[in-house]
């Protein structure tokens, strides 16, 4: 465990264990699984799909890497568990939330509208999930300090 003082959590009051990331990396929660795999392929492919319509559309070079370059980093350091990958895609959704609201009334809403749906949904995972925060955050939430102590259960 490292010197941080654990906290309780904003909403359910439970408090935070933090680890080294080497322990967190080390524990069978800290790999990846299914999920955080699909997610990351999500974004990887979020980032070429990007690249390959806004090429298509006529768009340069650098104006393609620049739209697509951001979902597809996510994707890599999400896969590689990097920790700040997290805010990176936070950082993915807001962009999202813009180009939805920036192109409102065109016939690409709907797509953005998609998309925009399924990046708050894995925020909000990778934000309150207990393996995401092992994983990318390196903590864990005690939940044996939720509850009375085992003695006083009788």
């Amino acid at each position: 465990m490292t010197d941080k003082p654990t906290k309780p959590d904003f909403y359910s009051g439970v408090p935070w264990v933090y680890v080294t990331a080497e322990q967190a990396h080390a524990h069978p929660k800290g790999r990846l699984n299914l999920l955080l795999w699909l997610i990351a392929a999500y974004f990887v492919a979020t980032g070429l799909l990007k690249f390959a319509l806004a090429w298509q559309y006529g768009a340069g070079l650098g104006v393609s890497l620049l739209s697509s370059i951001w979902p597809f980093l996510t994707g890599i350091g999400l896969a590689l568990r990097v920790p700040w990958s997290v805010v990176m895609a936070a950082v993915s959704t807001g962009l999202t939330a813009f180009a939805l609201v920036r192109g409102l009334g065109t016939g690409d809403s709907l797509l953005t509208l998609v998309e925009m749906l399924v990046n708050v949904g894995i925020l909000f995972y990778l934000l309150d999930g207990d393996r995401p925060n092992l994983i990318y955050r390196h903590r864990y939430r005690k939940y044996s300090a939720a509850g009375p102590p085992a003695d006083e259960t009788a």
